[in-house]
């Protein structure tokens, strides 16, 4: 029997086996994985005077980058409005995300604690801000 047919499977193991990051990564979470509850007790519609409210966010993303510092984020905003993926930065005690589609788009900011997330409608246009804390 050629050894050759299975050269393909060694190659995939001896790999597997040198990098165990590598293999977390396919089975699950890693090291870089983030994720962030986010409250809401503030939102503005364009001028009109801000009101109370209760809307929360939850933040499911991955970081990576090549050294220390600021690191590439990607991440899933999720609300009763439904998902939204998003990329950005983390790093510095910061983290800045902005996604959507072309008639809608999200920016979330994060500075400690604090948390700005606004949403950008094309119609209109329109913008609504929501002010309150992510942990």
């Amino acid at each position: 029997m050629p050894t050759d047919r299975f050269l393909p499977l060694v190659v995939a193991l001896l790999v597997t086996a040198s990098h165990p990051a590598l293999a977390q990564q396919e089975a699950g979470t890693t090291g870089n994985d983030f994720t962030l509850s986010c409250s809401f007790v503030q939102e503005c519609y364009e001028t009109e005077p801000c009101a109370d409210t209760d809307f929360a966010l939850s933040v499911e993303g991955r970081v990576g980058g090549l050294g220390a510092g600021v690191m590439l984020a990607r991440a899933t905003l999720s609300s009763v409005s439904g998902d939204v993926d998003t990329f950005g930065t983390r790093g510095a005690g910061a983290l800045f995300l902005q996604g959507g589609d072309g008639a809608v788009r999200h920016y979330l900011a994060v500075a400690g604690s604090a948390a700005r997330y606004t949403v950008h409608l094309a119609a209109g246009p329109a913008s609504v801000s929501y002010f309150g804390t992510c942990e």
